[in-house]
């Protein structure tokens, strides 16, 4: 979550995510959810609902309502970890990107060290969220 501090903008979200991943999160005692928290509480990570509460095929209603934020937003780009949120995103007009092209992008600016990428492509490795050959052409790239 400390990349989100290197962003130029401001971070949005909805409060069904701060209660999914603090509340819930806290509750059945998750190592992060306590870090998670501080962003919220020292505004690095802000809270707003849609105006418009719809739901979109295919992704939860919670993913719905962060894409119908973001529109309203008008936000540069929407931070995603999965192919159907993106896809949605982009459906409804709404720029998205990875959170691996996201440290991608912090590693060209030299926000982030290249010892930092590598961690962080290593774990995105451990967790499944990304596979090798994604990774690899993201660096390639």
């Amino acid at each position: 979550m400390s990349l989100l501090q290197l962003s130029s903008g401001q971070v949005w979200t909805i409060p069904e995510v701060y209660r999914e991943t603090v509340g819930a999160g806290l509750a059945k005692c998750y190592s992060d959810s306590a870090a998670i928290q501080e962003y919220f509480q020292n505004e690095v990570i802000l809270l707003r609902q849609p105006r418009r509460r719809e739901r979109l095929s295919g992704i939860s209603l919670t993913d719905a309502l962060v894409i119908m934020l973001a529109g309203e937003l008008r936000t540069a780009w929407l931070l995603v970890n999965d192919h159907a949120l993106l896809r949605r995103a982009e459906e409804q007009g709404v720029p998205a990107r990875f959170t691996a092209e996201y440290v991608k992008q912090l590693y060209e600016k030299r926000a982030i060290s290249r010892r930092r990428l590598e961690s962080l492509f290593h774990a995105f490795l451990e967790s499944r969220r990304y596979s090798e050959e994604f990774l690899n052409a993201l660096l390639l790239q």
